[in-house]
């Protein structure tokens, strides 16, 4: 079982875990800085299957225990996902609307579907991390389906892998700590640096999940310290490793 590999859970629920993806049709979802990427990714392909998710409908991280229960939800880890809540809802018998395709999309990448629940309420509009699998094992699973894609000619959002071979940055001043949330002319110092170590994200200005995302990645295959954190080590990774 990997749950405590992503942090604690209600009632000791850690918020510095958790990120907010922000999507084009106004969807505020916050959910393990882990999966973000993932779970963006997955939304973009639910709604290639022509299955419309509602913002208004759809929700993530919350600091709580399983309704009607003392256990504590996945949600509280941030590594479960509602969608279309009202069309389907927690009873029986199943009701649901999802497409079977897209079911099996999420289950496919690495999610248990609520909708399959046999020794409690069935749950169609629930969709959480496969308790055997780890923070690094859902990356994985992210980066071969991103690579999937690009072979096959789709265009994910958010953040690629990173492509080789790729050109180390010129030297240049250490801009200063970034980090989540952050915004201005630091923050496009170091996107331009990631940029030119091979990452494909916007030179904004804006330390969103996409930047976090691949910093971290950064970080985890340079075996520096994975808080997503732009530090002295970071940068002087990036500018000579």
């Amino acid at each position: 079982m990997s749950l405590a590999a992503w942090g604690p859970r209600w009632p000791n629920c850690d918020r510095s875990n958790i990120v907010t993806l922000i999507r084009a049709d106004g969807l505020r979802l916050p959910v393990h800085r882990e999966l973000a990427g993932l779970v963006s990714l997955l939304m973009d392909l639910t709604e290639l299957h022509g299955y419309n998710i509602r913002p208004d409908w759809t929700w993530g991280y919350a600091c709580r225990p399983i309704a009607g229960t003392s256990t504590a939800s996945n949600h509280s880890q941030g590594t479960a996902v509602d969608i279309n809540a009202p069309v389907n809802p927690r009873r029986r018998p199943l009701t649901t609307n999802l497409p079977k395709a897209v079911v099996q999309l999420w289950k496919d990448h690495g999610f248990v579907w609520g909708g399959d629940y046999r020794t409690s309420t069935p749950d169609p509009m629930h969709f959480e991390v496969d308790p055997s699998k780890s923070p690094h094992d859902m990356w994985l699973i992210e980066q071969q389906l991103r690579a999937f894609l690009r072979d096959h000619g789709g265009q994910p959002s958010g953040p690629p892998i990173p492509r080789e071979p790729h050109r180390r940055p010129t030297a240049r001043p250490y801009p200063g700590l970034v980090r989540m949330g952050d915004q201005g002319a630091d923050v496009r110092v170091w996107q331009t640096v990631l940029v030119e170590r091979g990452y494909r994200i916007a030179v904004d200005g804006d330390f969103g999940p996409a930047t976090n995302h691949v910093m971290m990645d950064w970080q985890r295959k340079h075996r520096l310290h994975v808080d997503g954190i732009g530090g002295e080590a970071t940068w002087h990774s990036l500018l000579f490793a």
